[in-house]
């Protein structure tokens, strides 16, 4: 079901694009939740105990960052749909080397086809990687000739996961654009010409830890009162931190796909964005030389006559936040933002397990939605 647009008479050029471009990619939405399944612990369950928990609670989708072939091999015939990433280590290799992308296709995905329906190659690469980041787009290439080789396109989709920091202006989300078009056109021409989504991590909590001056813990945990800021060109209203993000990349996606003929259509339809990530740890600290974050400025402050409410206030990264943060972003989901509203949005849980041995700061190692001992941190959520 489309969302319920209405035009202004005066309606820009600017606008009407943006218009176009909720319609169409509303077309071909899917919904679905699933949960990041990170391994860098050294006592977490086993890939058979950890598949047994995904069915036990009814979790559909699970997201693997390498491959790892007992998890592969105990997800068969599960139902258990997988996104498995090509490391980013792997790309330079790929892209240079056709045989090598067939041979990581034959070996990780031929035999286990069944249960895969993203690949995605490499991990929140940036420009500046180099040399990886002039690899990314024609590793893709070489993944997908092998998936076509091997009669499986309409089937698995390749792409990528971004973070948000490559998103410039995106207050509000109708001015958010890409930064580095020479990096990020050739990756959304591809994945548009393939009919392949983007696959975005969407990280609230570092947006908020690095600039609390202009977010508020309300505004990134869903429980601001009300309207925290009004996008003027769209006449969108915004009540929290992902949504704002999402539709920033949902509008920068569809000015590098191009603006829409007179009639309203594209020659193909822009890629979905399913949010790949997106978590809250329950402990530890945030340094800003840590994990890349999405730069979201100067948002206005909650206005509900005057007052700013919701009662979040404190230390970010607690048990308590992090159960709100997910109970309210899996209840949000179901209902799409302000630019998909009525959308469900495809949407990966940030992460399984607490993960002792990840790098980087202190809370990287505690976003688990369970413990290693298999028992839910916060109750039962409902994923299914």
């Amino acid at each position: 079901m489309a969302a319920s647009l209405i035009i202004p008479p005066m309606a820009t050029a600017s606008l009407m694009f943006i218009v176009a471009f909720v319609l169409l990619s509303l077309q071909h939405t899917v919904a679905q939740l699933g949960v990041c399944y990170g391994r860098n612990g050294n006592n977490l369950p086993n890939a058979q105990a950890t598949t047994d928990l995904y069915n036990y609670y009814g979790i559909g989708a699970m997201r693997l960052y390498a491959p790892d072939q007992s998890t592969l091999q105990a997800l068969q015939g599960t139902g258990i749909e997988l996104t498995l990433g090509v490391p980013n280590e792997d790309i330079q290799c790929i892209a240079c080397d056709q045989p090598t992308a067939d041979e990581w296709v034959e070996t990780n995905i031929i035999p286990y086809a069944t249960s895969i329906k993203y690949i995605a190659v490499g991990n929140e690469i940036h420009p500046s990687d180099e040399p990886t980041a002039s690899s990314l787009h024609p590793a893709m290439q070489n993944i997908q000739n092998a998936i076509n080789s091997n009669n499986l396109t309409g089937q698995i989709k390749v792409s990528t996961a971004i973070d948000t920091s490559l998103i410039v202006n995106s207050y509000p989300p109708s001015k958010a654009e890409f930064g580095n078009l020479s990096f990020i056109t050739p990756i959304i021409d591809f994945l548009t010409s393939n009919n392949s989504p983007l696959l975005v991590n969407i990280q609230p909590y570092t947006s908020y830890v690095n600039n609390q001056k202009d977010i508020t813990l309300d505004f990134a945990l869903f429980t601001a009162c009300g309207t925290v800021f009004t996008d003027g060109e769209t006449g969108k209203e915004y009540q929290n931190l992902f949504d704002a993000i999402y539709d920033a990349v949902f509008v920068a996606v569809g000015k590098v796909v191009g603006s829409p003929s007179q009639n309203g259509k594209y020659r193909k339809p822009p890629p979905r964005v399913v949010a790949s990530e997106s978590g809250w740890p329950s402990k530890g600290g945030f340094s800003k030389k840590g994990r890349r974050h999405h730069r979201y400025h100067r948002h206005h402050r909650q206005v509900n006559g005057g007052l700013e409410c919701g009662g979040a206030s404190g230390e970010a990264a607690t048990p308590e936040n992090a159960k709100m943060y997910y109970t309210n972003l899996i209840k949000h989901v179901k209902k799409g933002t302000p630019l998909t509203e009525g959308e469900e949005i495809e949407t990966y849980l940030f992460a399984m397990f607490d993960e002792d041995e990840k790098p980087g700061d202190e809370s990287e190692r505690f976003y688990g939605l369970f413990t290693p001992d298999q028992q839910p941190k916060y109750g039962i959520l409902d994923i299914c």
